[in-house]
């Protein structure tokens, strides 16, 4: 079985932990210091989710709320959950170790609209749909599928989050599901496929029974009609 980690999307420096650097720190030459030796001023109006972050210490930091890390020195920073929430500030001191201080963020107003952060599962072309059961997510721990099978930790992950496909043609009415297996269980009803101006998205939420079925078999996206996808994502 061939598994596969999620890879990062570049474009949005994002991060499945906000311990784990995701880019290369420029090199500093400052004197040592720990993490709790990293110096930064926070500024938060009112309980507002957005969180100005200015880092003093010297050399390139990484600021992030978890999902979405910033390398800079300064950032505005958007928090993206009300009541508690983290500030990370991680570093490269001159013995080169990556050191962290962590800031607690409490918000109680949502003011700032949250940027839309995707983790790109698959990109490319594929056609599927009219019950063919071509676009197979997770098959059979075999990795048959267009799509890759995945470590059982990240479906566990994935629970709550938007999956998204984005749709680049479809026959006129086409209509898209999610089933397991050989159309053994409906996961999703039938979903129009819009095409106004593509490419067009279709959304589901990936539940609890989602990951449950993709650790044990696969899942099919099908559907009435054939459609062609060229993304899979989750939106978080």
């Amino acid at each position: 079985m061939k598994k596969y980690i999620l890879s990062l999307a570049a474009v949005l420096a994002f991060g499945l932990t906000a311990c784990d650097p995701v880019e290369d720190f420029t090199e500093n030459t400052a004197a040592n210091f720990t993490g709790d030796q990293i110096d930064a001023t926070l500024v938060q109006e009112n309980g507002d989710n957005l969180v100005k972050v200015t880092v003093h210490t010297p050399g390139t930091a990484q600021i992030s709320n978890g999902k979405q890390t910033i390398k800079a020195n300064y950032a505005d920073l958007i928090m993206r959950e009300m009541g508690a929430n983290t500030v990370y500030i991680t570093m490269l001191n001159a013995a080169g170790e990556i050191v962290e201080k962590q800031y607690p963020v409490t918000v109680t107003q949502m003011t700032h609209p949250l940027p839309v952060l995707e983790q790109i599962v698959w990109q490319g072309e594929a056609t599927g749909g009219s019950w063919s059961g071509t676009l197979r997510f997770c098959v059979g721990k075999t990795n048959e599928g267009i799509l890759p099978w995945l470590p059982d930790d990240t479906y566990d992950w994935m629970v709550g989050k938007k999956m998204s496909l984005d749709i680049s043609a479809a026959d006129p009415g086409a209509t898209l599901r999610v089933t397991t297996g050989w159309w053994s269980l409906n996961l999703t009803g039938d979903n129009d496929i819009p095409i106004i101006d593509p490419p067009c998205k279709i959304q589901f939420t990936f539940t609890k029974e989602f990951a449950d079925r993709c650790k044990e078999q696969h899942l099919l996206f099908t559907g009435n009609g054939n459609f062609t996808i060229t993304k899979f994502y989750y939106e978080l």
